[in-house]
């Protein structure tokens, strides 16, 4: 590892439903992520929201939710942003992409034996 590469961890998750600015809530995690470069080490809090339509298996799947938020917060290392600088951190989780690059669709199986 060279000393420019950002090595990150999660260091907890809170799972809740959040309120938001419109009176509702949605469900979400706070992921507290650890990133340490060097002898630099700093912790960050992202707020990982479930997007509407995400599947059964993408609300269960902590581990692609965790990943996403990490994910993010090497977008911004990328783009720029130093982790010094305080921030809100927000973002909505969808389903992940399929072979062909698209949102996978949530599912529409139903059992066999029940009634509709």
């Amino acid at each position: 590892m060279s000393s420019d590469e950002w090595l990150m961890r999660v260091e907890s998750g809170l799972s809740a439903h959040f309120k938001q600015a419109s009176g509702g809530s949605r469900p979400g995690v706070d992921w507290l992520i650890d990133m340490k470069r060097g002898q630099a080490v700093y912790r960050v809090r992202v707020r990982g929201l479930l997007a509407d339509n995400a599947s059964a298996s993408t609300r269960k799947d902590e581990a692609y939710q965790a990943r996403t938020a990490m994910q993010y917060l090497d977008s911004l290392l990328s783009h720029g942003w130093d982790p010094q600088e305080e921030r809100t951190h927000i973002i909505t989780i969808g389903n992940p992409l399929n072979a062909t690059g698209h949102a996978e669709a949530p599912s529409t199986n139903r059992p066999w034996w029940k009634f509709w």
